[in-house]
């Protein structure tokens, strides 16, 4: 009779592990919405997930490493529940819309976290990670349907992934005020084929639907 490991199923000591790692997340994500990063011990994250301290080695070599993962997740998080928000959405211009101004805003709305993203080791490829599979399941259909046009799917999904990430720090940092969102979506619409006109008309849209 086959064992778990055997069936290739989580073992008992694989669940146990994913459990304790869960708990060094969460510990770490409250912490750091409570106080930041700069105060942040690893005893302290220990304790607030009650586990041994010993435990956190096993799944992370550095406390800025648990950081990274717990920022990779929360953008993981965004990502995903901007798309499910609009998932009974019919235009894919305005699932589009919808979710560059939500991702935008995330610089106005919480600066505190949007400046520690920024702020991260390979924070670029962080973003870009999180971000490509529900762009790219979003830009695919449009093009499936019609309403989008590009040469090559991957480069446009790089451009804008890498443009957002770009304007995000451009908020930050004081360059660009309230209205940037509604024009890098209308610059996000045009470069999927939409006209200027009718990409202004649906950035316009989707911003008064879901709030300026």
């Amino acid at each position: 009779m086959e064992n778990e490991s055997q069936r290739g199923s989580p073992t008992r000591g694989d669940r146990q592990r994913e459990r304790t790692r869960r708990k060094l997340l969460d510990a770490g994500r409250t912490l750091i919405a409570e106080r930041g990063v700069a105060g942040l011990r690893i005893q302290e994250i220990t304790e607030r997930a009650d586990v041994a301290l010993g435990s956190f080695y096993n799944h992370f070599t550095t406390k800025e490493a648990l950081v990274e993962a717990v920022i990779s997740e929360s953008l993981t998080d965004l990502a995903a529940a901007t798309m499910t928000s609009v998932r009974h959405v019919v235009d894919p211009a305005e699932v589009v819309a919808s979710s560059c101004l939500r991702i935008i805003r995330l610089a106005f709305d919480d600066p505190d976290f949007a400046r520690l993203v920024v702020n991260l080791g390979h924070a670029d490829s962080l973003f870009g990670t999180a971000m490509h599979p529900y762009a790219r399941i979003a830009v695919e259909r449009g093009l499936a349907t019609g309403r989008f046009a590009v040469v090559d799917i991957e480069v446009t999904l790089t451009a804008i992934i890498g443009g957002a990430f770009g304007l995000i720090r451009g908020i930050l940092d004081g360059r660009h005020g309230r209205g940037a969102e509604e024009a890098f979506t209308q610059h996000v619409l045009t470069s999927l084929g939409l006209t200027p006109t009718d990409a202004a008309a649906v950035s316009g849209s989707v911003a008064a639907t879901i709030g300026r």
